[in-house]
């Protein structure tokens, strides 16, 4: 008897399970009232329209369909809301809305249409924005995004054999303001693009402009020289908070200096004994006399970027007679900032590809050529403004003018 009600019970299961279905929740097939008193405020790409609801039982919400790019789209708004936004207008033109008060049996009203005009968009306010300067390598790009919107500025070069542009790099961001820079061009004149496109496929117009960038080149790493013991160790402000000359630090384990330019990213490279009191003083030979450009450094990676040794401020000395203390002079001063504003181990996935790509720095366009550069480890994400740390990174590059 006992298994014949469980063979019931999953019979009666099964059978109901037969009969969901995903229709609305509702069959009262009335067709609700119109919305009414619909205004609107206007919005940099969009606008924000609020109304009057129906007094209306059978209500769901409230529907806006309009054209952009030839694309009808749609946004929808609860019946506790009364109002809605509609974006992604590229221009300053007027528009059609289309206002639907919907039913739970999804039965739309009669629409009530509204004649929109948005305020400039995000494309048009950065396209604006924009200040291009000749860099090493490329160019440098600044720009102005304060409705932080997202956006992606896309830079192209003009390819005179082809006679057709050629996509070289493109940025994109949501900050209210950066810059950016392209590398790896030859030091001609250049006829580069540059325009701004958001989410919804809308394009600015095109800035075109002639550059010619500075020449530079990638030093070679195999010449690059661990210097520490071999000369006297200058002692600058930030001193140690101990009192103490400023470190001069070993190798942890197999951690050794030239595996910091062996171009290997991942969890390896230089690593210095810990529990050093900081700053920590990095010298190294260069190999050649060179007016330094910029640099680019990777951070030990799996699981430490942002955290343990890798560095959170830092400088760079430069010097052509490592022999006397008094010679060396500051090349370049940084805090590195986490994209996401995220506490240590807390990581999004733009913070995980910065560290992966690499974090690059230029030197003051004035900066002095020299053969010897020092690095200045002043504290590690570990210990921000600690009294002892540890310093380690998996890779450095560093390119300049070779005299």
């Amino acid at each position: 008897m006992k298994q014949l009600i469980i063979c019931l019970l999953l019979a009666v299961a099964l059978a109901a399970c037969k009969e969901d279905s995903f229709a609305p929740i509702s069959k009262d097939g009335n067709v609700p009232q119109p919305v009414s008193n619909a205004t609107y405020e206007a919005m940099p790409g969009g606008a924000k329209i609020s109304y009057s609801l129906p007094d209306d039982q059978n209500l769901a919400y409230v529907k806006a369909t309009y054209d952009v790019n030839g694309e009808t789209r749609e946004m929808k708004s609860s019946f506790y809301q009364r109002s809605l936004v509609v974006e992604g207008f590229g221009n300053t033109s007027e528009y059609t809305v289309k206002l639907y008060s919907v039913s739970y049996a999804e039965k739309a009203s009669a629409p009530v249409e509204l004649k929109i005009r948005p305020l400039a968009p995000a494309i048009d306010t950065v396209r604006k924005s924009l200040d291009i300067v000749e860099s090493f390598g490329g160019i440098n790009t600044r720009f102005q995004n304060p409705n932080k919107a997202s956006i992606m500025i896309g830079v192209l070069r003009w390819d005179e054999a082809q006679q057709e542009w050629v996509s070289i790099d493109a940025h994109y961001t949501a900050l209210d303001s950066g810059k950016f820079s392209v590398r790896g061009q030859e030091a001609v004149p250049i006829k580069f693009g540059i325009f701004v496109r958001d989410r919804w496929n809308n394009h600015s117009d095109t800035l075109e402009i002639v550059k010619t960038p500075i020449y530079e080149e990638e030093l070679d790493k195999d010449k690059i020289k661990d210097m520490r013991k071999k000369y006297p160790i200058p002692q600058r402000e930030p001193l140690p908070k101990s009192g103490g000359p400023v470190a001069e630090p070993g190798n942890l384990s197999s951690w050794k200096f030239d595996a910091m330019f062996d171009g290997t990213i991942g969890n390896n490279g230089f690593h210095t004994t810990e529990n050093k009191d900081v700053p920590i003083w990095i010298p190294m030979d260069l190999g050649v006399t060179a007016r330094l450009s910029r640099y680019k450094i990777w951070q030990r990676q799996s699981g430490y970027i942002y955290n343990h040794g890798n560095p959170h401020q830092w400088e760079i000395w430069g010097t052509n007679n490592p022999k006397d203390v008094n010679s060396w002079v500051l090349l370049d001063a940084r805090i590195m900032v986490k994209p996401s504003g995220r506490p240590l181990s807390d990581n999004s996935t733009e913070d995980v590809q910065v560290a992966a790509n690499g974090q690059e720095y230029e030197f003051p366009i004035d900066a002095p050529a020299v053969r010897y550069i020092a690095w200045k480890h002043i504290d590690s994400w570990a210990s921000i403004e600690g009294y002892l740390g540890h310093f380690h990174l998996s890779e450095m590059s560093i390119w300049g003018q070779i005299k």
